[in-house]
C-alpha cells in the first residue's frame, strides 16, 4: 500500500501550492531535460503585470552549473530530480515555501526585471524581490546556508529604474547542503527572527492535506480510484481570504480565478467542509452591487461586473440542505447573509432583466448562460433563454427554504415560494412550445430554436416540470445520434452544422451542463437517465485524465488542469455513491 505522504500527483499544466496560498510552483513539460519550472503568483494584478503570473524562473544546479531535471510531486512535496541528486520544496504555511537540496545541489533563480522591479538586500543576509504589480518575496538561507542575488552586489539600472538581469543562488552550508525559505507578501516583506525547518514545514503541509482529504466520504468503485486526485486538485486550487476578498475562493486554472457560479458548484463539491462551502457561497454575495447583482468574476483586487453568470446559489443551497443541518452547522449571521444576498440576487433578475415585463428575465450576451458559444445566440445577443428562468425557479424556492429555516414567518416564506411557482408557470406557458423550451427575442417575441443543450438545462427542475415535458427532455437527451454519447452529453447536437467540440458550448461535453442536468434528474422520476449520463461522464473523466472539454464523438479531451471537471466529478461521484 502506498504511503499517503508519497502518493504521486501530476502537476504538469497545474501548480504545486498549499491550499490557501497565493503563490506556488508552475511546471511545463514532463520529459527529463524538457521540464521548466518557475515561481508564480495567483494575485489578480498578474493579469496586467508585464510577465503575467510568472515571477522568476528556477533551475537546479550541481557544482554551480545548471543540470537537466524532471519533477516528481506528492501532496506535501515537489522534488526536482537530476542525475546528481534532488532538490525538494514544501510549504510551511500559506506564505512560506521552503526548499532543501542534497549535497552538491543548489538552486539558481533568473529573470530580467522590468521597470520598477528590484531586488535588494535585507537584514540577516536575506534578500527581497519586488515583482511589478503583484507581490514581494523574501529569500533567506537557513541552517547555515546562504542566498544572494548577483553575487551579493545589488544590481541597479537607473535609466530603466530596475535591477535588470538578476540571478539568485543558494550557497551551501558546511555539509554541502542548503535550505532556503521564500516568503510571499502582498505588501513589503518582513524578515522573520526564525523559520521552521524543512521537516517541520512538510509535516505541517501533510497534516493540512490529510485533514482535508480524510473528511471526504469514500466513493463506490470505480469512482473511488480518482477521489484522491480530484480532492487534491481542488485543495491546492483553494485561495484564502485576501485583499478585497473576505471569503475563500478557488482557481479555475492554475493562476486564473474561477467565476461566480463556479464557486457555487465547488461549494457543493467540497461540502464535507461546511464552513468552506458556506464561505464559497458568501464570497460573491459579499461583493454584490447595491442592487443585488453578483459580479461575473473577481479576485483579491478587482472584479468584472458588466455581465453576470447564471444564478445557481439556490441549487447549491438546496443541495447542501439535503446533507447538512444548516441551523446547527452554520452561524445565524452566515445564514442571514445568504438569505439577504440570494433574495436580492433573485429579485435583481426580475427587476433589471425583465424589461418587457413578461415574467421571464433575459440575458444580454451568450456568456451569461455560462455556455459561451451557445448557438441559440447565432443571430441575437439579447435573448430570454430557458436556462436562466430554470435556475431562478430553484433560487426563489431556496430563499423560501432559508426564510423558513431562519424563522421569518410563513407569510414571508410563502411569498418567495409564490415567486418560484409564478416563474415556473411563465417558463412553461411562454417558452415551452409543445416540443422544446425555446428562446425568445424580447423586443420582437421571435421564437428561437437551436441544437444547443441550453434548451435542456430546465431538466435541472426535475419533477417540478409536468411529467410529459420532463420525459420529452430526457428522451431527446437519450438520443445517441444527437446528445447522448459514451463520454457524456454533447453541448451541441452531434448532427448540427455548428458542431465544434473545441468551442465552449458548441459540442464538447461541459462540466456545468452535466452537473445541473444530472443532479436535477437524480431527484426526479427519471433517475435512470441521471445514472447513465453521470456514469458515462465520470468514467470518461477517469480515462481521459480530467480534461475541461471532451469531444463526444471521440472521447478525446482538451485543456487539462481545470478545477471545473474535478468539481463535477466530486459532485457526480458522490451522487452515484449515495
Amino acid at each position: 500500500m502506498i504511503n499517503a505522504q508519497d502518493r504521486v500527483v501530476n502537476i504538469e499544466g497545474k501548480m504545486f501550492k498549499r491550499s490557501g496560498a497565493w503563490f506556488g510552483l508552475f511546471q511545463t513539460g514532463s520529459s527529463f531535460g524538457g521540464v521548466s519550472l518557475y515561481l508564480g503568483t495567483c494575485r489578480g494584478m498578474a493579469t496586467v503585470a508585464p510577465d503575467g503570473n510568472k515571477l522568476i524562473n528556477i533551475f537546479p544546479t550541481f557544482g554551480g552549473e545548471k543540470v537537466p531535471f524532471t519533477v516528481e510531486a506528492s501532496p506535501s512535496q515537489l522534488s526536482v530530480v537530476t542525475h546528481y541528486g534532488s532538490v525538494r520544496f514544501t510549504f510551511a504555511d500559506k506564505q512560506k515555501l521552503i526548499a532543501e537540496g542534497d549535497s552538491g545541489m543548489g538552486l539558481l533563480f533568473e529573470k530580467t526585471m522590468v521597470q520598477h522591479e528590484t531586488v535588494h538586500p535585507r537584514k540577516d543576509a536575506a534578500w527581497e524581490a519586488f515583482f511589478r504589480l503583484t507581490c514581494a518575496v523574501v529569500f533567506k538561507g537557513l541552517e547555515g546556508s546562504e542566498f544572494d542575488f548577483n553575487d551579493n552586489e545589488m544590481p541597479w539600472d537607473w535609466e530603466n529604474l530596475t535591477s535588470g538581469r538578476i540571478y539568485g543562488r543558494t550557497r551551501a552550508s558546511g555539509d554541502g547542503r542548503f535550505t532556503l525559505v521564500m516568503e510571499e507578501f502582498a505588501s513589503g516583506g518582513v524578515v522573520r527572527d526564525s523559520y521552521p525547518s524543512y521537516s517541520e514545514a512538510r509535516a505541517s503541509m501533510q497534516a493540512d492535506w490529510d485533514a482535508f482529504y480524510g473528511d471526504i466520504p469514500e466513493f463506490v468503485e470505480p469512482y473511488e480510484e480518482k477521489r484522491f486526485d480530484a480532492a487534491y486538485l481542488l485543495w491546492t486550487y483553494l485561495m484564502s481570504p485576501q485583499g478585497s476578498a473576505r471569503y475563500p475562493m478557488i482557481l479555475m486554472f492554475a493562476g486564473h480565478m474561477a467565476s461566480q457560479w463556479q464557486l457555487c458548484q465547488n461549494a457543493v463539491a467540497l461540502q464535507h467542509d461546511i464552513e468552506l462551502a458556506i464561505g464559497l457561497l458568501l464570497c460573491p454575495i459579499d461583493r454584490s452591487s447595491p442592487e443585488g447583482q453578483l459580479a461575473d468574476m473577481f479576485d483579491d483586487i478587482k472584479s468584472e461586473a458588466l455581465m453576470v453568470k447564471p444564478p445557481v446559489h439556490g441549487w447549491a443551497v438546496k443541495n447542501l440542505m439535503k446533507h447538512h443541518d444548516l441551523l446547527k452547522e452554520c452561524t445565524y449571521e452566515q445564514l442571514e447573509k445568504l438569505y439577504e444576498g440570494m433574495g436580492k440576487w433573485a429579485d435583481w433578475f426580475m427587476e433589471y432583466r425583465d424589461e418587457d415585463e413578461d415574467g421571464l428575465p433575459s440575458v444580454v450576451h451568450c456568456d451569461e448562460t455560462g455556455l459561451d458559444d451557445s448557438t441559440l445566440f447565432v443571430n441575437h445577443a439579447h435573448i430570454t433563454s430557458p436556462d436562466i428562468g430554470a435556475y431562478l425557479v430553484i433560487l426563489f424556492e431556496a430563499v423560501g427554504d432559508l426564510a423558513n429555516l431562519l424563522g421569518k414567518g410563513e407569510a414571508v416564506a410563502n411569498a418567495w415560494y409564490k415567486k418560484s411557482k409564478d416563474l415556473l408557470g411563465c417558463l412553461v406557458d411562454i417558452l415551452w412550445n409543445g416540443e422544446y423550451f425555446v428562446g425568445l427575442v424580447p423586443q420582437t417575441r421571435e421564437e428561437l430554436l437551436s441544437d444547443n443543450i441550453v434548451h435542456y438545462i430546465p431538466a435541472i427542475l426535475g419533477d417540478r416540470l409536468p411529467k410529459g415535458i420532463l420525459d420529452k427532455l430526457v428522451d431527446d437527451l437519450l438520443d445517441a445520434e444527437r446528445f447522448h454519447s459514451p463520454w457524456g452529453l454533447a453541448s451541441e447536437a452531434m448532427t448540427s452544422d455548428y458542431f465544434k467540440p473545441s468551442g465552449f458550448g458548441r459540442g464538447c461535453v461541459l462540466p456545468p451542463a452535466m452537473v445541473f442536468i444530472c443532479t436535477g434528474l437524480w431527484e426526479s422520476s427519471r433517475r435512470d437517465a441521471a445514472v447513465k449520463f453521470a456514469e458515462n461522464y465520470c468514467n470518461a473523466l477517469i480515462k481521459a485524465d480530467f480534461p475541461f472539454f471532451i469531444d463526444p464523438k471521440s472521447g478525446q479531451g482538451q485543456y487539462p488542469g481545470c478545477s471545473w471537471t474535478y468539481c463535477a466529478y466530486m459532485i457526480l461521484a458522490r451522487m452515484l455513491s449515495s
